[in-house]
This record gives C-alpha cells, structure tokens and sequence, in this order.
C-alpha cells in the first residue's frame, strides 16, 4: 500500500468517526486536534502552559479544621481518619 493511499484512508476513517461525535462534543475533539498539530520543541515536548507553583500553606485547605470546637487536636483527628479509610479496604471489589 502506498503512502498517500494510506494517508487517505486514515483521514476517511478520522472522517467517518468524526460523524458520529455528538455536536455537543465537538469543541473537546476541535482543542484535541489543535494541541496535537501544535509545533513541539526541540526536546520533543511541546510547551505546557507553567503554572506558578503556591504553597499548600497559601491555600484554603490549611487550616480548614481551625475553627471546629469538636476537633481539639487536628493531627489525631486526620491519622484517625486515615486509619478508618484503610481499615475499610477496597470497597470497589465489592461492587457487582
């Protein structure tokens, strides 16, 4: 099979499945699409979009428990429910 005969095929077969992508749909296979034809750099990686890195300190999860009256100590309380979350095991095995 020749190159472009197979390069035409590909592109039919890209066709056809586009067909049957709901419209609604569309625009994720439309960023797709334009991601993958977007130059790379030299080193094979195409340019990611760098975001600044922010402290967990910086952020709302830091003392999310501050003002809970029923958690006197918040590093017990998260080991306790640590140990309470490994002691269930994988409850996805159980699903039938």
């Amino acid at each position: 099979m020749k190159a472009t005969q197979a390069k035409s095929e590909a592109i039919d077969d890209i066709v056809e499945t586009l067909k049957r992508v709901p419209k609604t749909r569309l625009h994720v296979v439309r960023d797709f699409v334009r991601a993958l034809a977007s130059p790379q750099e030299a080193n094979g990686k195409g340019k990611a979009h760098v975001r600044k890195r922010v402290s967990l300190l910086d952020t709302p999860l830091c003392g999310m428990w501050a003002d809970r009256d029923d958690i006197p100590d918040s590093q017990t309380f998260a080991r306790q429910l640590r140990e309470r979350v490994e002691a269930r095991g994988d409850r996805r095995k159980n699903i039938r």
